[in-house]
């Protein structure tokens, strides 16, 4: 499954066609990964392209497993702005037990969404607070 995952995010495409349709495909393909499959995925995540690691931080569905949040991990040490905002993004959809021990393990997360928060645009910023609300931060 890993590697039809690769294949699928490796696929030149459009924006209109990934975020109607493509998405979808690897959120199912991702719903049938067995352990080996989140181990391939975790070893090769840095070494793919930035809109590679784009559409995979989109698809993350929290499936309320660790292994979506070790992926995540390992992308928060971009040097992309959006690709981090769009992984802080992602960890709101991990309102739930593994999200907060995640989040309350990992400060420097918290500390990057307050530092954006003084530069970020409108839509950025109403996401930052909304992860910070998420995670009861003030």
């Amino acid at each position: 499954m890993y590697k039809e995952l690769d294949d699928l995010l490796s696929e030149e495409s459009t924006i209109d066609s990934w975020y109607d349709d493509g998405f979808l495909i690897a959120q199912t393909i991702m719903n049938d990964f067995t352990m080996d499959d989140w181990k391939k995925l975790s070893n090769n995540v840095l070494n793919k392209g930035l809109e590679w690691q784009k559409k995979l931080v989109y698809c993350l569905d929290n499936q309320i497993i660790w292994e979506e949040l070790e992926i995540l991990d390992k992308l928060f040490c971009t040097k992309d702005d959006e690709l981090l905002e769009m992984c802080i993004d992602a960890l709101r959809s991990f309102d739930n037990e593994i999200g907060h021990a995640y989040v309350e393990t990992h400060p420097q997360i918290i500390k990057e969404a307050k530092k954006r928060m003084d530069v970020a645009g409108n839509a950025t910023k109403k996401m930052l607070q909304c992860f910070l609300d998420i995670f009861n931060i003030s």
